[in-house]
């Protein structure tokens, strides 16, 4: 059970790695409400997204990148280690199937459909999603001790 949270989690972290990994640490001033859009998914600097982990609302800086392929939507908000990444089905009416919170506190937050402890649902009302659920981690001060956050995610794609 242990084994299977800890790849859960670190398949939440390769995706929000390769999420952040098409951002760009330019300064924001340079692309202020710009919007680059393409085939596949769109980058904007000027969409909107809260984040709360634990009751508590995150600072969540940079641009937003939302890209559907292969019947997923990939969702990208901020860059860094404050970076947090989601995939959900495609379509109006998505289902979760990973989320990276980056690391919060020491501990690495996330959810991976199908792995032990965590859940999540995702609503689509045009192009705004809000995904809630519970994530899990491992405090590696503890690392016998599973943890569990709640959060929520609204976010608008460009």
């Amino acid at each position: 059970m242990k084994r299977g949270l800890v790849v859960a989690i670190g398949g939440a972290a390769v995706i929000a790695a390769g999420l952040v990994g098409c951002s760009s640490d330019k300064d924001k001033s340079d692309t202020k409400g710009t919007t680059v859009s393409g085939n596949a998914g769109s980058v904007a600097t000027n969409s909107t997204a809260k984040v709360t982990i634990d009751g508590k609302e995150q600072k969540v800086e940079g641009s937003i990148a939302c890209s559907a392929a292969g019947g997923k939507m990939s969702i990208g908000i901020g860059s860094g280690m404050q970076a947090i990444a989601a995939v959900l089905s495609d379509g109006d009416s998505p289902s979760v199937t990973s989320v990276g919170l980056g690391n919060i506190n020491g501990v690495t937050l996330g959810y991976t459909e199908g792995a032990p402890g965590g859940k999540a649902t995702a609503k689509k009302d045009g192009k705004k999603y809000t995904i809630s659920g519970t994530a899990t981690g491992v405090d590696m001060a503890n690392p016998m001790q599973p943890v569990e956050k709640p959060f929520d995610i609204e976010v608008s794609c460009p």
